[in-house]
């Protein structure tokens, strides 16, 4: 099956424009910072102080966070869309989140826009939306990679909360992260399919203990 590339020419003028900015705008940041710093450090004052003028210009050609639709503030574009725009910004570490479409916030607003309760939306998802936080995905676990068929972790109820016991490994990011959206078994006399849940987790919640942080590729962060 072959798959059609081809774009109206109105949209073909934003990938020329997010080209140009990208290029001449967003890898300098690379080139200077050198995997010294990290965009989804929003607590780091030097470097917001750069990323916001960005932002603030995207949002101006009507392109943040393009892959959520109208009423989280996107443009709800497909995928061929969003292919051929990711393709400009995955030449730079900071692009994505330029341009609001960084991952793992990227699910992570869309699981809250969809299954989050009110509160939880305007505690996270809205600055998470606004590029004002950054958020991780826990899933990977040491011994079932991201096989749930495999995963130890597990979640029962005690009152009206969740109780977690478990470990993770490889959740990108979580040195920067406001809250964790940790996948854990909840049931494991079912399938896994049915028996596993996802459960927000804030990063500074009683018990959690981060055991050490592991850098990325070309992460020279201390």
């Amino acid at each position: 099956m072959a798959i059609d590339f081809e774009v109206e020419p109105e949209f073909q003028e934003k990938l020329d424009w997010i080209d140009g900015f990208v290029r001449e705008e967003i890898e300098p940041l690379d080139l200077y910072f050198r995997g010294t710093v990290s965009p989804f450090d929003k607590s780091d004052k030097k470097v917001q102080a750069l990323v916001r003028p960005l932002q603030d210009r995207v949002r101006e050609r009507d392109l943040w966070a393009c892959h959520l639709g109208p009423h989280l503030g996107g443009k709800g574009y497909g995928q061929v869309k969003l292919a051929l725009m990711n393709e400009l910004l995955g030449r730079s570490s900071f692009a994505p989140s330029v341009f609001g479409c960084q991952a793992p916030d990227s699910g992570n607003a869309e699981i809250l826009a969809h299954f989050g309760t009110d509160s939880q939306k305007a505690r996270y998802l809205e600055p998470l939306l606004a590029g004002e936080i950054s958020s991780t995905y826990s899933m990977t676990e040491p011994q079932a990679g991201s096989d749930p068929n495999y995963f130890t972790c597990r979640a029962h109820r005690d009152g009206d909360q969740w109780v977690i016991n478990g470990e993770k490994w490889f959740a990108s990011n979580f040195r920067f992260a406001t809250f964790a959206i940790v996948m854990v078994i909840t049931d494991p006399d079912v399938p896994v399919y049915r028996g596993s849940s996802m459960i927000l987790v804030p990063a500074d919640a009683d018990g959690l203990e981060v055991v050490r942080n592991v850098g990325l590729a070309g992460d020279r962060i201390a």
